[in-house]
């Protein structure tokens, strides 16, 4: 049998097959038909199947790349600067920095039926002391047409694997310089009968000293477990934990340098993971706004992945956003995010 890599994750699959169930390594596969499908290979498959994943093992690896078009460009370094929709996920504490209300959408040009999608809103209320903003964030991935197989490699059927993480959180600005944020976050797994829960909180402190911006988030606390049943009635229950991580950013922020008609945005973001196998990532990114920041240029790093870049445009309140992410391992991505401001 001839095998192909899979694009996104370089695993062999069968030459001439979207995406195989019995062409994932053995160490990961159960009976033919599925009917002993364990935990083990389902949060494997979280990891193999997103476009652009790192490798964690974790059971949130899908949502590791970040969100947006925009901090996408950027090399996924958001959280010192926490200044638009995104912080949803980056940094709750940001959505207390938000003078405004919106909506943002970002779409991720799938590939082998795999896409990966995100939506995102804050609502702003104004107060006296603690003026601030609730969000709402949907991080989907999905693969579809995933065939099922049997010890004979015979398709017995085709089923789509589904990631979800919800937020939900709110940021406030009680202090001229400080804002503080908290979410709560919800993970499903879904494939083929099989299906996995768990909730989670994050905490978030972001800090304003011109032009110097410091944010500091800690995710997941405590770890986060995922629990499901097992399909196989002698397999008891499944259980999988997101490590606690300990996520940092400076930002720093030049209105018009040297009266330049220009506005400049530079952003560097350390995650530490606290739990299980000790690991570090760094990614970096910047970015220029022009015409009275209507357009802007990006361009950043991220650590083992590989070099990004962007652009946005503005027209009154709604925005356009593009990233480009060149991987250097793995499959490239674009991303295209829409944004409305009101």
């Amino acid at each position: 049998m001839t095998l192909d890599p899979h694009p996104a994750s370089g695993h062999l699959l069968p030459k001439g097959r979207r995406q195989s169930f019995q062409a994932l390594p053995s160490p990961f596969r159960e009976r033919a038909d599925v009917s002993r499908v364990r935990g083990s290979f389902l949060i494997f498959a979280i990891c193999v199947l997103p476009l652009r994943v790192w490798a964690s093992g974790e059971a949130d690896a899908f949502a590791l790349p970040g969100v947006g078009a925009r901090p996408g460009g950027m090399g996924g370094a958001f959280i010192g600067l926490s200044d638009d929709i995104e912080s949803v996920y980056y940094n709750p504490a940001g959505l207390g920095n938000l003078i405004q209300s919106g909506v943002t959408a970002m779409y991720q040009a799938p590939e082998l039926e795999t896409s990966r999608n995100f939506l995102g809103f804050n609502k702003r209320w104004v107060h006296p002391r603690f003026p601030g903003s609730i969000g709402f964030g949907w991080l989907r991935l999905r693969s579809a047409d995933i065939e099922l197989t049997n010890t004979d490699e015979q398709v017995t059927g085709t089923d789509t694997l589904t990631n979800d993480l919800f937020l939900l959180s709110f940021g406030v600005h009680p202090f001229q310089h400080w804002s503080f944020g908290a979410s709560a976050k919800y993970f499903r797994f879904a494939f083929n009968g099989f299906k996995e829960t768990g909730y989670g909180a994050d905490l978030g402190v972001h800090a304003q000293y011109n032009p110097v911006r410091l944010g500091l988030v800690l995710t997941d606390i405590g770890g986060t477990t995922l629990k499901g049943s097992s399909i196989d009635p002698s397999g008891g229950d499944v259980t999988d934990r997101v490590p606690a991580r300990l996520k940092t950013g400076l930002g720093l922020v030049f209105n018009q340098p040297f009266n330049w008609p220009i506005n400049v945005n530079g952003d560097l973001d350390a995650l530490f993971k606290l739990q299980d196998a000790q690991d570090i990532r760094m990614v970096t990114g910047a970015e220029i706004w022009t015409f009275q920041d209507r357009a802007a240029i990006r361009t950043g790093y991220e650590e083992s992945n590989g070099p990004t870049l962007g652009f946005s445009a503005r027209l009154g309140q709604f925005q356009i956003d593009y990233s480009f992410l060149l991987s250097l391992h793995l499959k490239d991505e674009h991303r295209i995010g829409t944004t409305f401001r009101f």
